[in-house]
């Protein structure tokens, strides 16, 4: 990271709660669960998810945990994980969807390459640990889009940090 981008550079070194957004436009979808919902005869709507990370839908952005790993040339590495149940991690599986999977212990970490740093929030690239950036793969409806490591669309993120 170059002097400037270091300046504000609050998640050096450090471990913290954030959400990720993912650019769609001129617009920052939140990144979420992918939920599936099964509505019961007898009125009850049960909601539960498939692990798969996605934009899209009414939900808000989920909370992860980044912890931080270490520091490689323009970029800081993290392991994540769901804020609210840190044994879910951040992991591909092997159609190269990224998603939350139950592990009680992986190195998997992510690389996050800011490219701007802001009070609170860094708009960045995410990479998996061999590298491939982390890509939107189209859904159904307008602004669903899954993330990916494989085929997909080249996207800017930006993560904002919880107070």
């Amino acid at each position: 990271m170059s002097m400037s981008q270091t300046a504000n550079a609050w998640a050096d070194g450090h471990s913290f709660i954030g959400q990720i957004y993912l650019r769609q436009g001129q617009r920052w979808s939140p990144i979420h669960l992918q939920a599936t919902r099964h509505d019961f005869s007898f009125g009850v709507d049960v909601r539960s998810d498939t692990g798969w990370l996605q934009t899209g839908g009414t939900d808000p952005a989920e909370a992860f945990l980044f912890r931080f790993h270490s520091k490689g040339p323009e970029r800081l590495h993290f392991t994540l994980s769901l804020a609210r149940d840190s044994t879910r991690q951040l992991d591909i599986d092997s159609n190269g969807r990224l998603g939350l999977y139950p592990r009680a212990s992986t190195q998997q970490y992510w690389k996050v390459q800011p490219l701007e740093w802001q009070k609170d929030r860094v708009m960045c690239l995410l990479r998996d640990q061999q590298g491939h950036q982390v890509k939107a793969l189209p859904g159904n409806g307008a602004d669903v889009a899954g993330l990916t490591v494989q085929t997909g669309e080249l996207c800017e993120y930006l993560i904002v940090r919880a107070l």
